[in-house]
């Protein structure tokens, strides 16, 4: 058993493997949280440990090959046997999970085609998937292998335009890195690829969107790598360790995209309060990191309004954006929703309500 200091009221216990994955430092942490003023360091110290000493992570954290680390949602196994049960107690089958959230976006194109809205679907491939060489077995796992290629499928067979980023990114990754190594997403070359292949689906619609031209520049002149500590690290405690005793972070020049001044006057807005805009972003973190929003919008030659949430999952932005009032008051031509692979199989939550909400609504 790991040791337990009882001087001070503080217990640590648990096994090797309790604490080489993170549930032993998890104890600690809470027991830190009111008894010590350096709970910070401890629990870093403590993770650093594991790190080092025994090869940990955590449970949410897989470690890879030279630095790479992966979310280990996009690698588990959501079949049959899977320890985890979906919101309403039913045993989950991620093949029923599949095709509701294929029938939630379906049942959205149609709302949105009722209102004289398009819908276009990003389809974010998972970062193991793209960069499974540097996995620990160098392989993503075979239950997932048709995870991507089955909602592809699907959601194009139902007339959901759908823009495959995998067959974007995939050739492209060989020569260029487009995600992070210490976090869940895309980097800022990997940003700009998906922009470019979203707004290109978007402008085969030949749609009436008033032209606003933006440039993308680095913050600063010239630019400056700086490190960028990784929500991989974040997730494994390691965000504010020295760099001899964590994976080393990412390098990034930090980019900004602007709009070009025009003689047009432009309204400042809250985030539903600007009815100009033609194009609405909704989706997760993806649309939040590495200027994807500002890169669209210069791919597109477009104001682009970004509603999507930091961990709102498969289901938040979209059904926060489309019963708020500004949506009825002012509806976008396009609406561009970007979700990740792996949400597409994980347990269920409100998604078959939302489907009952959108098909009264209509």
């Amino acid at each position: 058993m790991i040791g337990a200091a009882r001087g001070d009221g503080i217990e640590i216990l648990g096994g090797f493997e309790a604490f080489r994955i993170g549930k032993t430092t998890q104890g600690l942490e809470k027991q830190l949280d009111a008894k010590l003023p350096q709970r910070s360091s401890l629990i870093a110290f403590a993770n650093a440990i594991r790190f080092n000493l025994l090869g940990g992570a955590g449970d949410q954290v897989r470690l890879g090959k030279q630095d790479w680390l992966f979310l280990t949602d996009e690698l588990k196994y959501e079949g049959a046997g899977a320890k985890h049960v979906s919101s309403n107690k039913a045993i989950h089958d991620p093949a029923r999970a599949l095709q509701t959230r294929l029938e939630v976006i379906n049942s959205t194109a149609k709302f949105l085609e009722q209102r004289s809205v398009q819908l276009v679907v990003a389809l974010v491939p998972d970062k193991a998937r793209v960069y499974a060489q540097y996995l620990s077995n160098q392989t993503y796992p075979s239950y997932n292998q048709k995870r991507y290629s089955l909602a592809l499928e699907g959601l194009r067979k139902s007339g959901v335009r759908t823009v495959d980023l995998l067959s974007a990114i995939e050739p492209k990754s060989k020569q260029t890195q487009l995600y992070y190594r210490t976090d869940t997403h895309w980097n800022q070359p990997g940003a700009q690829l998906a922009a470019t292949s979203v707004a290109s689906v978007i402008q085969e619609l030949k749609l009436d969107i008033q032209s606003t031209q933006f440039a993308t520049q680095n913050q600063a002149n010239p630019p400056i790598q700086s490190e960028r500590a990784g929500d991989l690290l974040r997730l494994m405690g390691l965000e504010f360790v020295p760099n001899g005793f964590r994976p080393k972070p990412d390098q990034e020049a930090q980019e900004i995209t602007n709009e070009i001044p025009s003689i047009a006057a432009t309204q400042a807005s809250g985030l539903f309060d600007d009815v100009s805009l033609p194009v609405v972003l909704v989706g997760t973190s993806y649309s939040l990191r590495a200027n994807f929003h500002g890169r669209l919008q210069q791919a597109l030659s477009s104001k682009v309004l970004n509603t999507a949430k930091d961990g709102g999952g498969f289901l938040q932005s979209i059904r926060s954006y489309l019963k708020d009032d500004a949506f009825a008051s002012a509806k976008p031509k396009v609406i561009v929703w970007e979700i990740p692979e792996r949400m597409l199989m994980s347990p269920l939550t409100d998604e078959e309500s939302f489907v009952t909400y959108l098909k009264s609504a209509r």
